[in-house]
C-alpha cells in the first residue's frame, strides 16, 4: 500500500514529536491555541516560555522535560508542572494537569473528548457531544432561572415606583393630619386646665378637698410603701413558686415502691393545700415556663399597671397597700407550710432509699435556702424605713377613710363630669397626635433614610416575613427589619438579630442581621441572608457554622443582576450567555459529522 507524502509527514511528526497536520498546517498536542504564536520554531528552535532555555523544535512533546516551566512538554506528562489542553469540541475547553496525561483514566470531567489518553492502555471515547450537551441543558435552566428572576426583579421596580409614589402622598396627608391634631390639641389641653382649675377651686373648701390636703401631704410616702411592698411581693411569690414546683415534682416522680414516710407525709400535706388552691400550681408552672428577660418584662409591666391604677388618689394607694399587706401575710403562711414540709422531708427521709426525685428535691431545698437569704438581704435593709412608713399609713389610714366617705356626699354636679369627659377629650388627642406623630416619623424614615436598595427594589417587600420549618425549630426572616428562631415545642422565641445592613459593598444578595439575643458564655446571635436568582422568594435552610452565628440559604429576585446602581433589563440580560449556547449547539453538531482529525 502506498502512503502518500502528506500523510507520510503526518505520521512521522505524530509519532515522534506530537504534532499533527490541522487548520494551520501544524498543531501541537495539548497546546493551548491562545499559545500557538509562541510555538512557531524560529530557525528550528523553541526558546521555553519562561526564556530560560533555547532547544531544537524537534524536542517539543518528545517525552522528555526541557524547560524548567513544563513549557517544552504540553502533550505528554514528562514533566510534572506542565499542562495538557484538551479541545473538547462541542463542549467547553479544559487544562488537564501534565501527570494525568496517559495514566490510564479518561478524566472526562476535564477532557471529555479522551484526547489526554492518547497513547495508554485506557480507551476514552469523545463523550464531548453528550457532556455538552447535559452542560449546556444545565446552563440553559439556569439562564431560564436567571431571567424569571430578572423579569419578577423588574416587577419589584415599577411596584416599587407607584409604592414610594403611594407613600410620599401618604406622608404628605399625614403632616397635614398631624398639623391639625396638634391645633386640636391645644385646644383640648386648654379647656381641660380651665374645668381642672374651676374643680379646684370648689374642692378647696369640701371634704374631697381636705382628702385633696392630706394626699398632697402623704400620698408620696403612701406610694413609697406600696411600691416597697410590691417588691417584697415578687420575691415571696418566687419562692412559693419554687417551693410548689419542687413538690410537685416529688409528688409525681418520686417512687411510692420505697413507702418512705417522710416523703409520703410532705406529698400527703402538698396534695391537700394544692387541692385547695389549684390555681397557684398553675402559675408556678407558668413561672417555671419564663426566662429571666421575660420574668422581669413582666414584673415591670405589673409595677406599670399598678403605678397608674393604685397611685392616682391617697384612697386608692391606701386600699391597693392594704391588700398587699394581706397577700404579704398569705405568701408568708404559704411559705411557712411548704417549706415546712420540704424541711420536714430533708430531714426525716431514708437516705439509704435511691430515690432520684427526693434527693433532687432536698438538693433544691438547699439552693432554696441560699437563694432567699441573698434575696431577703435587701428586705432586711428596708426595715426600718418600711416600719416608719407603716407607721404613717397606721396613723393616716382611719382619716382617709372617713374622708373618703364624707367626700362620696359631696356633689359637685355637673362640674365633675365636664372635667371627666375634658380629660378625656384631651387624652384621646394626644394618642391621635402620638400615633400620627409616629406614622410620619416611619414614613420619613422609609422614604428618606433606610437604604432600600437600587430603585427601592426591597420596598414592596419591606418587613415581609418568610418562614422555614427545620423540625425542632422553625426560622423567620423579616426582610429589612428582624430574624427570629421559634422552638416548635414550646414557641420560645429568640432574637437572632436586627437588619444591620446589605454585604460588603453594598452586596444587595446579602443581609445581615445582628445584634441577637446573647447565647449563654458566647456571643449575641446573628444571622447572615444569601440569596440565590429565583423569581421566588423564599427561605430554603438555615445552618449554624459558628457558635450563634446563622447562615440562611434564600432564593429570590436580588441575587439576578441587582447591582449598585441600577437593575439590569430582563429582555437583554443573558442573550450573550444565549448566544454562546447557541453556537456550542452548532458546534457540536458540526463534529458529529466531522470528527477531530487527530491520528
Amino acid at each position: 500500500m502506498r502512503i502518500d507524502w502528506a500523510s507520510h509527514v503526518a505520521l512521522v511528526l505524530y509519532s515522534n514529536f506530537g504534532l499533527v497536520l490541522g487548520d494551520s498546517l501544524l498543531a501541537i498536542r495539548g497546546l493551548d491555541p491562545a499559545l500557538a504564536e509562541k510555538y512557531k520554531p524560529v530557525n528550528g528552535k523553541f526558546t521555553c516560555l519562561d526564556g530560560s532555555k533555547e532547544l531544537a523544535f524537534s524536542r517539543v512533546n518528545d517525552d522528555y522535560c526541557d524547560c524548567a516551566d513544563g513549557s517544552d512538554e504540553p502533550g505528554t506528562s514528562a514533566c510534572e508542572n506542565g499542562t495538557f489542553y484538551c479541545a473538547n469540541k462541542g463542549h467547553i475547553p479544559g487544562k488537564l494537569r501534565a501527570w494525568q496525561v496517559n495514566d490510564g483514566v479518561c478524566d472526562y470531567d476535564v477532557c471529555c473528548d479522551g484526547s489526554d489518553e492518547w497513547d495508554s492502555e485506557a480507551t476514552c471515547p469523545d463523550k464531548c457531544s453528550e457532556i455538552g450537551k447535559a452542560h449546556r441543558q444545565i446552563e440553559a435552566e439556569q439562564q431560564q432561572k436567571q431571567q424569571a428572576g430578572a423579569k419578577r426583579l423588574h416587577e419589584l421596580v415599577d411596584q416599587a415606583k407607584q409604592l414610594r409614589e403611594a407613600k410620599t402622598a401618604e406622608l404628605a396627608e399625614e403632616q397635614i393630619k398631624l398639623e391639625q391634631l396638634e391645633k386640636q390639641l391645644a385646644e383640648a389641653e386648654a379647656r381641660k386646665n380651665d374645668l381642672e382649675q374651676q374643680q379646684r377651686d370648689y374642692e378647696a373648701n369640701s371634704n374631697a378637698g381636705k382628702l385633696q390636703a392630706l394626699s398632697d401631704q402623704h400620698l408620696p410616702d403612701f406610694i413609697r410603701y406600696r411600691k416597697l411592698l410590691s417588691a417584697e411581693l415578687h420575691i415571696l411569690r418566687a419562692h412559693r413558686d419554687t417551693l410548689i414546683l419542687m413538690l410537685k415534682a416529688v409528688r409525681s416522680d418520686h417512687n411510692p415502691e420505697f413507702n418512705d414516710e417522710a416523703v409520703l407525709s410532705a406529698i400527703s400535706g402538698y396534695s391537700e393545700f394544692i387541692d385547695a388552691y389549684p390555681y397557684l400550681e398553675a402559675a408556678a408552672l407558668e413561672y417555671a415556663d419564663e426566662d429571666t428577660a421575660a420574668r422581669e418584662e413582666r414584673q415591670l409591666q405589673m409595677d406599670r399597671d399598678n403605678e397608674e391604677q393604685d397611685d392616682v388618689s391617697l384612697s386608692a394607694c391606701a386600699n391597693a397597700v392594704e391588700i398587699a399587706l394581706n397577700e404579704r401575710q398569705t405568701l408568708n403562711d404559704d411559705i411557712s407550710m411548704l417549706y415546712g414540709l420540704m424541711d420536714g422531708m430533708r430531714s426525716g427521709y431514708n437516705k439509704n432509699y435511691h430515690d432520684l426525685a427526693v434527693k433532687g428535691a432536698v438538693s433544691g431545698l438547699d439552693e432554696f435556702d441560699r437563694t432567699r437569704e441573698r434575696d431577703l438581704v435587701e428586705v432586711k435593709d428596708q426595715k426600718q424605713q418600711v416600719d416608719e412608713l407603716k407607721k404613717t399609713f397606721d396613723e393616716v389610714k382611719p382619716q382617709v377613710s372617713e374622708l373618703a366617705e364624707l367626700a362620696s356626699d359631696d356633689s359637685s354636679g355637673d362640674l365633675d363630669t365636664q372635667v371627666s369627659e375634658a380629660r378625656s377629650a384631651f387624652w384621646d388627642k394626644q394618642s391621635e397626635k402620638t400615633q400620627a406623630n409616629s406614622k410620619v416619623s416611619n414614613l420619613q424614615e422609609l422614604l428618606k433614610d433606610k437604604d432600600l436598595g437600587p430603585e427601592d427594589v426591597f420596598l414592596p417587600v419591606y418587613k415581609e416575613c418568610f418562614s422555614l420549618d427545620a423540625g425542632e425549630y422553625t426560622y423567620e426572616v423579616c426582610l429589612l427589619d428582624r430574624a427570629t428562631q421559634i422552638e416548635n415545642k414550646n414557641s420560645a422565641r429568640q432574637n437572632l438579630g436586627t437588619f444591620a445592613g446589605f454585604g460588603d459593598g453594598n452586596d444587595y444578595s446579602k443581609l445581615k442581621f445582628t445584634h441577637g439575643t446573647k447565647c449563654w458564655n458566647g456571643p449575641e446571635r446573628s444571622m447572615t441572608v444569601k440569596f440565590e436568582c429565583a423569581s421566588e422568594i423564599k427561605l430554603v435552610s438555615v445552618k449554624e457554622p459558628e457558635k450563634c452565628e446563622y447562615e440562611a440559604h434564600m432564593t429570590g429576585p436580588f441575587a439576578c443582576g441587582l447591582s449598585q446602581q441600577h437593575v439590569e433589563d430582563p429582555e437583554t440580560s443573558g442573550l450573550e450567555a444565549a448566544d454562546l449556547s447557541a453556537e456550542a449547539e452548532a458546534e457540536a453538531e458540526a463534529v458529529k459529522d466531522h470528527p477531530h482529525d487527530e491520528l
